[in-house]
């Protein structure tokens, strides 16, 4: 098996990974790819590593949009990436692909996101 397709396009799967940056603050990354990702955690702590988070709200959106780019240009069978940050008394959501364009995904993302922090 060369990747994680299951069937078809519609079986592409969801995941989302929760990382700290900066004094602890939660930063959500969700793809859905069908490309490998078990080097998912080596691109996003070097990104974090290299590029730390900035104290100016718009620093913030302008972080959490490259890292959308980055996980995108990282991962080419990328259908949608969304990079969700939480700092500075702010929620920062950077969406593109199919959590941008579709509104089911988008909400299995946001009910996933209320899962997981009531976990």
């Amino acid at each position: 098996m060369k990747g994680t397709k299951l069937v078809g396009k519609e079986m592409s799967p969801l995941v989302i990974r929760r990382y700290s940056v900066r004094g602890g603050s939660p930063c959500f990354v969700a793809l859905i790819t069908d490309d490998n990702l078990d080097n998912l955690d080596d691109v996003v702590l070097s990104y974090i590593e290299q590029n730390p988070l900035p104290e100016t709200l718009q620093g913030l959106r302008n972080w959490a949009g490259l890292l959308t780019k980055h996980l995108c240009d990282k991962f080419p069978k990328t259908e949608g990436c969304a990079v969700i940050l939480y700092a500075d008394k702010a929620v920062i959501s950077s969406l593109s692909g199919d959590f941008m364009h579709h509104t089911p995904c988008r909400l299995e993302l946001y009910s996933l996101l209320c899962f997981m922090t009531n976990i």
